[in-house]
C-alpha cells in the first residue's frame, strides 16, 4: 500500500515538471534581459531565442494534446515552433495597438504572461 501510494505521487510530481521547469526559465529570462550587468551578454539571445521560438507553443500544444500517446515528439516539436510563432505574432499585433508599443520590456511580460497562462491551463487540464 505504501508502495502504491509513493508511485503515484512521483506519477503526478513527473506530470508538472516541465511546467515547472518552463516557469523558472521565464524567470531566469526576464532576469538576464531586463537587468543590466546581464542584457549585454550573449546569455540574452540565448535564453530569448527559446523564449520566441518554442516555449509558447510547446505549453500551448501541451494544453491541447495532454497525453502523450496522442503526439510523437517530432509532432509535438514541430507544432510548438508553428504555434510559438503565431502567439509572438498575434501578441506583437496586439502590441502595436496597446500605449506600451512594441518594445523589448513589453514583448517580454506580454510573451511571459500569455505562457503563463497556457501554463496554468495545461496544469488543471492535466489534473483533470
Amino acid at each position: 500500500m505504501i508502495g502504491e501510494i509513493s508511485t503515484i505521487s512521483k506519477k503526478s510530481g513527473m506530470k508538472f515538471l516541465d511546467l515547472g521547469i518552463i516557469v523558472v526559465y521565464i524567470l531566469i529570462t526576464t532576469v538576464f534581459i531586463l537587468f543590466t550587468p546581464f542584457n549585454e551578454t550573449i546569455f540574452r539571445a540565448v535564453l530569448g531565442f527559446p523564449l520566441i521560438f518554442f516555449i509558447p507553443g510547446y505549453v500551448c500544444t501541451s494544453a491541447l494534446f495532454t497525453r502523450s500517446q496522442e503526439l510523437d515528439a517530432l509532432e509535438r516539436i514541430a507544432l510548438s515552433i508553428g504555434l510559438s510563432i503565431c502567439i509572438v505574432i498575434f501578441t506583437g499585433f496586439l502590441l502595436n495597438y496597446t500605449p506600451f508599443g512594441i518594445r523589448v520590456p513589453s514583448i517580454l511580460f506580454s510573451l511571459s504572461a500569455v505562457t503563463l497562462i497556457f501554463t496554468a491551463v495545461c496544469a488543471v487540464r492535466r489534473v483533470s
